[in-house]
């Protein structure tokens, strides 16, 4: 603003300097076509895929999949125990060295709440173009949708990890500073920068107000690859059943099931809302690159000439080192740990683990991701598989006559890797619950579930689920673990961790708000995370 100051004091009686960039519109004019503004929705997808990361050491800003692109994904595993950090990558988030000056956390916050801003900004700007009739109040109501999909998902990211359970005091702890408002005056970023911690709870509420409205007016389905790059009506449902599971609302998250989940033993959503189904096996539910299959809710789209570059690509993270067909050329960053390839709930013949698994210098990696090349491969946020599990845990917890069909879900989507003699039969109570935990564990490993259900699952009703008893980050292996002598399905040897665990009372079980936003904001003068 100085600059434009001082440019336009110094031009009286010169020629005019044009301060118009040429490789980008002003908001202004932003919303002034229908075709501009199509391209502003866009770009918030884009925010979503691949931010900026800033190693914090003077280098350059690179792209890196911050906040969903990728790094959403294996930050969220790295952070449990099923997988191994092999090259110290993710060193000081697997090893909980976490400070309030570390890029991954950093990153994710400015991140996060950049996408949030310009999906505030896209809702500002579809609502005054609707008003002047630049486009349809119609269409302006499913970009609104859209946008507020992308805010929610984004607010639960940022609690998941710099915020308490909502199980612990009922939602009451400090969440995040909540902006429905875009920050792009020197107004409104004032207005920004005195907000305090909404609580959990609040920002609970708005997520759920946003992803209603999202059901309300997005498309039940779309055309092509849209179809899970784009935010559909399914999409907005399965997230808020998503959101009723971390709440242990369960008849709320049953009731949001039941409009994605028909049928007693093979289950499907109905046509109007996406008509989602299970596909016959593990690996056609996860054939990579850009294949979209019926199992696919939401997904971030990467491609060879959009992506988040080696540092940031899923095949690179999850994929073996070794070339093809043996592996897929990543850098074979994060590992399948032996404790859970040795886990007694995976059968030895699980198609899971021998389709879906690759062996390279000992370790085994994940075969979701297939293209470490040109880095193509979308990255799946929602599936109907975690649809499945969700409203099987539901109605396992609702109990009663509610179990055999939770049951009768549990085993849908086990009894696609596994043999009929490896169904579950006649479970109930929390015997019932605590295999539909351990389905997840297999079915959503390099997806980034872990963190999620670690989070839920320190505290209240469910803490006896807690992989660490009384809660908290159970221990994990290190990379001199994962070796070819420890993974067995046969002995399977049970091995002690090397990394220690965190209790779920220890401050390092959340990450604290960077300290650039506390100097920046007094809004939150004294309101970071308790340790940091």
């Amino acid at each position: 603003m100085a600059l434009v100051a001082f440019l336009a004091l110094g031009s009286t009686g010169c020629e005019v300097t044009d301060l118009q960039p040429q490789d980008a519109i002003s908001e202004t004019l932003a919303f002034n076509t229908p075709d501009r503004i199509a391209l502003a929705v866009t770009g918030v997808y884009n925010a979503a895929q691949s931010g900026y990361y800033d190693a914090l050491n003077g280098t350059a800003l690179g792209t890196r999949g911050y906040p969903f692109g990728s790094a959403a994904t294996a930050l969220g595993d790295v952070r449990g125990e099923d997988v191994v950090d092999m090259a110290g990558f993710f060193g000081i988030v697997g090893l909980n060295n976490i400070t309030p000056s570390s890029p991954n956390v950093v990153n994710m916050w400015n991140n996060l709440y950049s996408t949030i801003n310009q999906a505030n900004v896209v809702i500002e700007g579809v609502r005054k173009a609707a008003t002047a009739g630049t486009i349809t109040a119609a269409n302006a109501a499913i970009y609104e949708g859209e946008m507020r999909f992308l805010r929610a998902l984004s607010y639960h990211e940022l609690l998941l990890n710099f915020a308490r359970p909502y199980n612990d005091n009922n939602g009451s702890n400090p969440g995040v500073p909540y902006r429905d408002f875009p920050v792009n005056t020197i107004e409104s970023l004032e207005k920004a920068r005195a907000l305090d911690r909404s609580s959990v709870s609040v920002v609970y509420d708005k997520m759920l107000e946003d992803l209603d409205y999202a059901e309300t007016n997005l498309p039940g389905t779309r055309g092509g690859s849209l179809k899970v790059t784009r935010a559909t009506k399914g999409a907005a449902i399965a997230l808020k059943q998503r959101l009723r599971i971390h709440q242990s609302k369960w008849a709320e998250a049953k009731a949001e099931g039941d409009k994605l989940v028909t049928g007693t033993t093979t289950f499907t959503a109905p046509a109007a809302n996406g008509g989602y189904s299970l596909q016959g096996s593990p690996d056609a539910a996860a054939p990579g690159r850009t294949t979209v299959t019926s199992e696919n809710i939401f997904s971030i789209e990467n491609s060879a000439d959009d992506n988040a570059t080696t540092n940031g690509s899923l095949a690179s993270v999850f994929g073996s080192a070794a070339a093809t067909p043996v592996g897929v050329g990543g850098r074979g960053l994060e590992a399948i740990s032996p404790n859970l390839f040795n886990a007694s709930f995976i059968p030895c013949n699980d198609r899971r683990r021998t389709t879906l698994m690759q062996q390279n210098a000992g370790a085994y990696y994940s075969f979701k991701y297939k293209d470490a090349a040109t880095y193509s491969d979308f990255a799946p946020l929602i599936r109907y598989a975690e649809v499945i599990l969700n409203q099987a845990e539901a109605e396992a917890n609702i109990g009663g006559a509610n179990s055999v069909r939770a049951l009768a879900l549990l085993n849908a989507v086990r009894g696609r890797a596994v043999d009929a003699a490896d169904l579950y039969v006649g479970l109930t109570g929390d015997a019932l619950i605590q295999a539909i935990l351990n389905e997840r564990r297999i079915e959503l490993i390099a997806e980034g579930f872990r963190w999620d259900d670690i989070h839920r699952l320190s505290v209240g009703p469910s803490v006896r689920f807690s992989p660490r008893p009384g809660g908290g980050i159970p221990r994990k292996l290190d990379s001199s673990q994962a070796i070819a002598a420890n993974y067995n399905c046969t002995t399977r040897p049970a091995i002690n961790g090397s990394v220690a665990d965190i209790p779920y009372t220890d401050y390092r079980f959340l990450w604290p708000i960077p300290a650039s936003e506390i100097a920046n904001n007094p809004g939150l003068k004294g309101k970071n995370n308790p340790g940091y």
